[in-house]
């Protein structure tokens, strides 16, 4: 039974009841979820598989800032996790046949041959060496975020910030727009289209979205320390953007002027227009359980009960190490892979897992070699230097239920610890 919590007032039990299944050797993933709660408020949600079966399926918290409890099918925001499933539609593009990664994007998206993309590869853009990573430039205000058509037609005239190829820059917006137009261009589906079509029906997942997920909003938890969702009743988003007298700097004006302010943003991701908009880069939502069950797919060579989404070529290519060079945005060195990048636990070096981390630890990763994969989701709040490492120690988690990860000292004793030493070429 979920805790009980007082009507109109969101109050944490002293102890965190864990609802679902878990196998009992994956205690360590249940115990460390608790703690999590508790630390950072909200709820959350915690699946993985091996050999393609469910072993953790796991929720626990409230969902809603009146004391709603985490159910069996909400959903969660997956941040910066949704460029895993975007990659991953583009794998099983190149498994179809349909797009090379030495291949021109232009190839398939004609408008972007200009203004220094001319010879901008699949494989670059994937591994964020495109020079395409700036953002504010293609936006008059806040809104134009949600107009598909509007921003890829400005990235299709924008420049690259460097030689593409000779650096790597973490496009932490853009991926989703370039990434998804390629999808859009190549399968003539749109993004959220060939998600459902490709992805959720074939696997049988009970929730996975990137757009139309407006549709969605009473499984979708509030956000600690954002406003409540509109889930009702939502009225037009405010164009209001007038600069206060004591912005003094141009620059902020600037930004101020165009909406993109921190008020602005907390406004946008509370109505359903966020929501129903495609952002592949950083909108996805889905339950834990499916976004787990999406990688273990990867994680069994592509294929797990007679559906194939990716093949194990195409795997074994789109897993490997593209550049370990330092990032002109992203801190950590990532280790961009194609569309993925490295999924350690903590400070344990696991290089044959992939995946996409998001903002405040949220996302999924596999692990072919042990045919393991993970996901974790939250509504914590997520910006803040300790919250972003949720995920990789959620991960070191599921490996020390498993025997592998013996805690930091014996890592740091004995290895393998990961590299954090980013190189420069």
């Amino acid at each position: 039974p979920s805790a009980a919590t007082t009507p109109g007032r969101a109050r944490m039990p002293e102890e965190i009841e864990i609802q679902g299944v878990y196998e009992p050797r994956f205690e360590p993933v249940a115990r460390l979820m608790r703690k999590q709660i508790k630390q950072y408020g909200g709820g959350a949600a915690a699946a993985a598989f091996i050999d393609g079966r469910p072993v953790v399926d796991i929720w626990a918290g409230p969902a809603r800032k009146d004391g709603t409890p985490w159910q069996q099918d909400t959903m969660s925001i997956c941040y910066s996790g949704t460029k895993g499933i975007a990659a991953t539609a583009i794998h099983m593009l190149a498994t179809d046949g349909l797009i090379d990664y030495e291949a021109p994007v232009a190839d398939y998206w004609p408008e972007f041959a200009c203004n220094g993309k001319e010879r901008i590869t699949v494989r670059q853009l994937l591994s964020h060496q495109a020079g395409l990573h700036k953002i504010a430039h293609l936006v008059d205000k806040i809104t134009d975020i949600l107009d598909w058509d509007l921003i890829v037609s400005r990235l299709e005239k924008t420049e690259p910030d460097f030689h593409p190829g000779t650096a790597n820059a973490y496009q932490a917006v853009t991926f989703g727009w370039l990434v998804g137009e390629l999808i859009h261009r190549i399968s003539g589906l749109t993004v959220p289209g060939f998600i459902e079509q490709r992805i959720v029906a074939p696997l049988g997942l009970d929730g996975l979205y990137i757009g139309d997920a407006d549709t969605q909003m009473r499984r979708l938890p509030d956000f600690v320390g954002l406003p409540e969702l509109q889930r009702n009743g939502a009225g037009p988003l405010s164009m209001d953007y007038r600069v206060p007298f004591w912005v003094r700097s141009a620059r902020l004006r600037d930004l101020w002027r165009r909406g993109l302010t921190p008020k602005n943003a907390k406004q946008l991701y509370s109505h359903p227009a966020f929501w129903k908009a495609c952002l592949p880069a950083m909108n996805g939502v889905a339950t834990a359980r499916s976004l787990a069950k999406m990688y273990a797919v990867l994680s069994m060579g592509g294929e797990l009960d007679g559906v194939r989404l990716v093949s194990e070529d195409i795997i074994r290519k789109a897993s490997e190490v593209q550049t370990k060079r330092a990032d002109k945005v992203a801190i950590y060195p990532l280790h961009w892979k194609l569309g993925y990048h490295r999924t350690d636990a903590f400070l344990l070096d696991v290089p044959e897992a992939f995946g996409h981390f998001g903002l405040g630890g949220a996302g999924g990763w596999a692990n072919p070699e042990l045919k393991l994969s993970f996901a974790f989701l939250h509504s914590g709040f997520p910006v803040t230097i300790v919250g972003q490492t949720r995920t990789v120690m959620m991960t070191a988690a599921v490996y020390e239920s498993l025997g592998i990860y013996k805690g930091l000292c014996h890592t740091l004793r004995h290895g393998p610890v990961v590299d954090l030493v980013p190189k420069r070429a």
